[in-house]
């Protein structure tokens, strides 16, 4: 049994890796994480905890899911776990 959906006649693969993305996907994915990060620091004031990050990882899984883009919620996670840094100095420089 694979993972994988039919929507619209064509086969969306869901368990992608972040390498077999299109890099119109990965741009988007970036965008996504990024803005939810950015926008949780500077509205609370602090970075966010374990369960906060899971949160920030769910809601941009929905919308990848939205765009209809095939990665697991695994690989997201650990695409933006990697990424945290990168997003604390672009919010130190604001």
């Amino acid at each position: 049994m694979t993972n994988d959906k039919k929507t619209n006649a064509e086969l969306l693969e869901k368990n992608k890796k972040w390498c077999q993305l299109k890099k119109h996907e990965q741009i988007c994915i970036s965008n996504i994480l990024r803005d939810h990060y950015i926008e949780f620091v500077l509205e609370k004031g602090r970075k966010p905890n374990k369960t906060e990050k899971e949160f920030i990882v769910a809601c941009a899984f929905l919308r990848t899911v939205e765009n209809h883009i095939g990665i697991s919620e695994n690989e997201l996670r650990k695409y933006f776990v990697s990424r945290i840094p990168k997003y604390d100095i672009s919010i130190e420089k604001l």
